[in-house]
This record gives structure tokens, sequence and C-alpha cells, in this order.
């Protein structure tokens, strides 16, 4: 069967319309790499925590995940689209918040101390804290208590709400340098005796690291976390806060 002339002019205009959108993006992109990206109405700039699956993480300059799905269904049943925007770090992309050159984080745990600024959603995910031991040495702990004076490590900047500010209080010592990678190794090789993560993204690193066989969550959790979305007090989601949680557990 061959095309008909009315086809391919509409193909034509098909491939024009995406290499339009192509360009377009490419440049809302550059200029968020130099941090100029400006507020367009209609249009909401996301970004998440580069590296927490399966909520979000950031694949070169693309933000995937589960909270980048809910993020483009909730707000596409408002009429709005979004802008997903890549950071590399998770600071970079909370500063970016509360300078108002982002709208809205689609990964973050609830904290006191960021209220005074910013809102978070309805969770839409539920996951808990636990910590990551050799498997050789699960034996040793029964319970939380078990790991109180012992060496541990968690990540940079984490925050696990205020089960965790309690544990920490109580003597459960945690390090918080270096990358997520190199505190695991530091429990395969003896250096500490565990790595406190949120389940999912912790097995997740396992299996991306080929560490499933050496090391495992303790079949306790620490704490319970749920998931939520964040924006600013004063961004251009704030007024619509109830709409947008009305529909973020369903989309």
């Amino acid at each position: 069967m061959r095309a008909s002339g009315n086809s391919i002019a509409r193909g034509e205009m098909d491939r024009r319309r995406l290499l339009g959108r192509g360009l377009a993006w490419g440049a809302f992109a550059l200029a968020a790499a130099g941090g100029g990206v400006k507020a367009q109405p209609g249009i909401i700039r996301i970004a998440g925590n580069p590296a927490w699956y399966p909520y979000s993480w950031e694949e070169g300059d693309h933000l995937r995940g589960l909270g980048v799905e809910r993020a483009d269904a909730a707000l596409g049943h408002m009429g709005l689209s979004t802008a997903p925007l890549a950071f590399g770090r998770w600071q970079r992309a909370l500063a970016a918040l509360a300078h108002g050159q982002v709208d809205l984080l689609v990964s973050a745990l609830w904290n006191a101390e960021r209220t005074d600024r910013m809102l978070y959603t309805a969770p839409y995910a539920n996951d808990e804290v636990c910590a990551f031991v050799r498997r050789q040495d699960m034996g040793a702990y029964r319970g939380v208590d078990d790991l109180l004076g012992r060496v541990g490590v968690a990540p940079l900047g984490s925050a696990y709400g205020a089960d965790m500010d309690a544990l920490e209080a109580r003597g459960l010592k945690l390090e918080r340098s270096g990358t997520v990678e190199g505190m695991l190794q530091r429990v395969r090789y003896g250096r500490a005796d565990f790595c406190v993560l949120v389940r999912l993204n912790g097995l997740h690193l396992l299996d991306r690291m080929r560490l499933e066989e050496e090391l495992a969550p303790l079949p306790f959790a620490l704490a319970a976390l749920q998931v939520r979305m964040l924006i600013r007090r004063d961004g251009p989601l704030s007024g619509r806060l109830d709409a947008l949680n009305s529909v973020i557990t369903e989309a």
C-alpha cells in the first residue's frame, strides 16, 4: 500500500511538532543547568532526590520514578504540565525549591524544620527505615536495642523523622559522610556495623552492587515512613494543596 499525499503531509507536520518540542525542552534543560529556569504559566517545575529508588532517581538529565509518575498524573488532572529538572544532589534540589527555582519535589520525608517555608502533600507511598548488616552478623541483632552503642552509617543529609531522632538520642550512633555505596562497603568489610537506609532503596542498591549474598536488612524496622511531595508556601501550588491531595493518592 502506498502512502497518500495527505498522510505524508501529516507525518511531516507531526515530525516538525515533535522536533519543536524537543528543541524547546533542550533549551529548558540548558537553562536549568545554569539555575535560570523561570516560572511559566501552566508549567510546574519538578525535581526530586536523585538516588531514591523507586520514588525518584536521575538518569543523566532525566528524572524517573514513581513520584514523577504520580506528579505527572495528578498535575495533569489539574490541567497543569510538568517540567522535570535534574540537580545531581538532594541538597541542591532542596535548595532549588527553597529559592524558587523549582515548584515541587516529588519525593520527600516529613521534616518539621521545613514546614515554616514549605508544605507537604498527603503521602502517596509507605516504606520503612532499616539497618543493613552483614549476613553473618544477623544473629547478633534481635531488636533495636542491639544496635545501640555500635557504629552505624547513614547518607549525608538524611533525616528520617521523630522516631529515628529519638533512637539517636537513646544512643544510636550514625556517621553521615561519603557515598551510600562507600557506606555499604564499610559494612561489608567490617569497618562499620550497620548502614541505615530506606528499605526499598537499600535492596535496590544491594542488587546493583551485587552484594545481596553478603549484606541484608534486619527483619525489624527502625521506623515507618510516608513518602510525600513538597511544595513552597509561596509557590504556584500553595493555594491548590487540597486539590493536589485529593488526586495524588489516586493518580
